[in-house]
């Protein structure tokens, strides 16, 4: 057996080995109620199926008729059957990874709405503490109105008989008095708006600390995606602008037609390798696997036969002129002359 043949034979080995545990595998979880008494049943059957197309190609000849239909359509059926169990396997693992990214991707989604949700909290905020500054400065023009406000009145002082009336500033109590209430209300008031401006500053911070630890966890979970098994197919399905279930049902389908075919072809090549003589060539081989064989019959032809009838005539010794005794038999044609 040459170097070739046994890697051709190792080759056919191992992929009909992988189509076997996927295809194994895939029949399994379908029937996983009877997990492994449907794994050998399946394990069987793929063996049989290499075996019957060894026996196939070796035995054609020698075969009949019924039993080369029976075993043809076995193995096909079993490559169908093997080929519906490899896809089963596949797309199992594919929504197996598939569940993971969905929930990845609904954890991103609630992510993405908690940070519009906290950004819209934020320019609320903002919008509050844009009012709030507008009425302190408000406040302060009123408090400096206020500072401005002269708390002196004009007081009308007599000069008695013989003197001319005066008027005479003077502090107005009252006045006083109500410029120091409203001056306590205002100043108050500004505290208490700056407070106010402090506290939803300070919210706004811690809201843009959980925007900022959001977009950390965001980043986090779009690497989970971009490493995952299917992250490339959905960067390849986004590029052609379909769904990534149908990108990677059609790469499932592209395996599938290829795996079983090629395991079953290449035991044949295997047996046409190992079969040929050391001067054949495949194609040869192939040729004279192909070709009808001549069988030759012998056939037994009746002819007539022909009755060759001699006229004897009886002779007499003396009567014939020349006479040979050496003759055995006087009636020969050369002693009738």
């Amino acid at each position: 057996m040459s170097l070739f043949t046994a890697l051709l034979g190792l080759s056919a080995i191992f992929v009909a080995s992988c189509g076997a545990f996927f295809s194994v595998k895939g029949i399994g979880l379908l029937f996983s109620g009877s997990f492994w008494a449907t794994i050998l049943m399946a394990s069987s059957l793929e063996f049989g199926k290499l075996m019957a197309t060894s026996f196939l190609y070796r035995y054609w000849n020698k075969i009949n008729k019924l039993l080369k239909i029976y075993l043809t359509c076995a193995v096909l059926v079993l490559m169908g059957i093997t080929s519906l169990g490899v896809f089963g396997f596949l797309s199992q693992a594919f929504y197996s990874t598939k569940s993971d990214l969905d929930s990845i991707q609904s954890e991103l989604t609630l992510l993405e709405n908690k940070k519009n949700s906290l950004n819209s909290q934020i320019a609320s905020n903002n919008e509050r503490v844009q009012t709030l500054t507008d009425t302190r400065k408000n406040q302060e023009n009123n408090l400096t109105k206020v500072l401005d406000q002269s708390t002196t009145t004009t007081v009308n002082k007599s000069g008695g008989l013989f003197g001319k009336d005066s008027q005479e500033k003077v502090i107005d109590k009252k006045s006083v008095e109500l410029k120091s209430k409203s001056l306590e209300g205002m100043q108050s008031s500004i505290s208490s708006l700056e407070s106010n401006i402090e506290k939803i500053n300070n919210i706004n911070n811690s809201l843009l600390n959980d925007i900022n630890s959001i977009d950390n966890s965001i980043i986090a979970l779009n690497k989970q995606i971009t490493k995952s098994d299917i992250g490339t197919y959905k960067f390849i399905a986004k590029a052609f602008n379909v769904d990534v279930e149908t990108i990677v049902k059609w790469f499932i389908l592209f395996i599938v037609v290829v795996f079983d075919p090629l395991a079953v072809s290449l035991v044949l090549a295997y047996n046409i390798a190992s079969n040929r003589k050391p001067n054949e060539t495949i194609v040869e081989k192939i040729i004279e696997v192909e070709k009808p064989v001549e069988k030759i019959v012998e056939k037994i032809v009746e002819k007539p036969v022909q009755i060759i009838k001699n006229i004897y005539t009886n002779y007499k010794r003396g009567t014939k002129k020349v006479h040979n005794p050496h003759l055995a038999d006087p009636n020969l044609k050369s002693n009738l002359d």
